[in-house]
């Protein structure tokens, strides 16, 4: 390492690189650090210096991967650029434990990471509880106040240093909000999920059930878009006993490690047995980070200006159809891993109708799973769905306030 006795800045930004240095190697000084003249500019035959060899740090006990930063100096002598290099094309993390594993970061988000190993899988990791995080890919790192970072990057507990296209960068690491894996290509921000179920009986009474729901989703460090759909088939006897179709789609801005902006929520639902031949809820609000752990993650959602459009497939005699009203949402929702393999999500979703009390609803959803490879899940979900006030039809039956529905099937998460 080469370091200049005069100029304030390249003497200062050395002393910052041997205090980073001293931290990857575990806290203690630095072992290597030598001071030369630098050679004069205007020498029209300088004499060639031998370079130091570059300080280097064993990052682990077990084979963890040997990480070199090299300084070089600019035109006029000061402290600039930087280079990191690796032994190892994989990216390497230390626990709490002091254990490390080598694999590939999928991403880290609200306060988990996502790693990917060959020997263990994909799991889940709380954020906190990594020490350190090698990475020689060009990963992107988000910040609490919008930017980002892009390339090869070493993460302590105080600091964030990644290798760009335009030098070393130093953030503290408390700054840093999220990792999304790789360089800004599109098909690493996309993931989707499809469960199927199927229930019948047959002999003294037939019925036969079909559910399907896929949930399609496009996340990078500031945004995230989802779009999900749930419809129920059933028949009993020949006869049609379940026909309800219910999208939902969502887009959040991710302006704050708490709070992010509903820019758009909202469903769509068709339910033959409730009467309904559309209700549509579009409506914007704000989001907020309630728990985030590495157990749970609990957010709950609020729109305070919606608009609810309702048509009926039968109405009454007298019923207006369709109807326009406004509405509040209020929603929560929560991730529960109780391991890296099981994991339990509620959602609650209540429009607060206040132009026509009546038509308040609710949507409450759970959805438990077990994986079984990276791809494979096994699903227990239960919809519940209430109207306070359903609409009489024109036969003068009126539908029933609650809808419950319990599906067992299997599910293919990707990305």
């Amino acid at each position: 390492m080469m370091i200049r006795k005069d100029g304030e800045r390249g003497h200062s930004l050395a002393l910052i690189v041997l205090a980073v240095a001293g931290i990857w190697l575990g806290g203690g000084p630095v072992a290597f650090a030598q001071v030369e003249e630098p050679v004069p500019t205007d020498d029209p035959h300088p004499a060639e210096v031998e370079q130091p060899e570059t300080p280097r740090a064993e990052l682990g006990k077990d084979e963890a991967p040997t990480t070199m930063v090299v300084i070089g100096e600019d035109e006029g002598g000061l402290v600039e650029a930087y280079t990191i290099e690796f032994g190892d094309e994989k990216d390497w993390v230390r626990l709490a434990s002091g254990e490390w594993l080598r694999g590939n970061i999928e991403r880290m988000r609200d306060g988990s990471m996502e790693f990917n190993s060959d020997e263990i899988k994909l799991i889940t990791y709380d954020w906190k509880k990594v020490r350190e995080l090698h990475s020689p890919r060009a990963n992107t790192y988000n910040f609490t106040d919008g930017t980002d970072l892009v390339g090869p990057a070493m993460i302590n507990e105080e600091f964030v240093v990644v290798q760009t296209v335009d030098g070393i960068v130093t953030r503290p690491r408390v700054e840093l909000q999220a990792i999304i894996e790789h360089m800004r290509r599109e098909r690493n921000y996309w993931s989707t999920v499809l469960r199927l179920g199927l229930t019948g009986n047959a002999g003294n009474t037939e019925n036969l059930t079909f559910n399907a729901f896929w949930q399609l989703v496009r996340e990078d460090t500031l945004t995230r878009a989802a779009l999900s759909y749930d419809g129920t088939f059933g028949k009993a006897s020949r006869a049609e006993v379940a026909n309800r179709h219910l999208a939902g789609g969502d887009v959040d801005i991710f302006v704050h490690p708490i709070v992010y902006v509903k820019a758009l929520t909202g469903q769509l639902l068709y339910d033959k047995f409730q009467n309904i031949r559309l209700r549509a809820t579009p409506a914007a609000g704000v989001g907020f980070h309630l728990i985030t752990t590495y157990v749970v993650n609990w957010d709950l959602e609020f729109a305070p200006a919606g608009y609810q459009y309702l048509s009926l497939l039968d109405p009454a005699a007298g019923v207006e159809n369709p109807q326009s009203d406004g509405y509040m949402m209020f929603r929560m929702f929560a991730d529960i891993d109780f391991t890296d393999d099981i994991q339990l999500l509620l959602e609650w979703r209540t429009n607060v109708v206040y132009t026509t009390i009546g038509n308040t609803n609710h949507v409450g959803s759970l959805d438990f799973t077990v994986r079984v490879t990276t791809l494979l899940h096994l699903n227990t979900s239960f919809l519940y769905l209430r109207t306070e006030d359903p609409f009489p039809r024109a036969d003068g039956t009126v539908p029933k306030k609650n809808d419950y529905q319990i599906v067992f099937g299997v599910s293919l998460r990707i990305g």
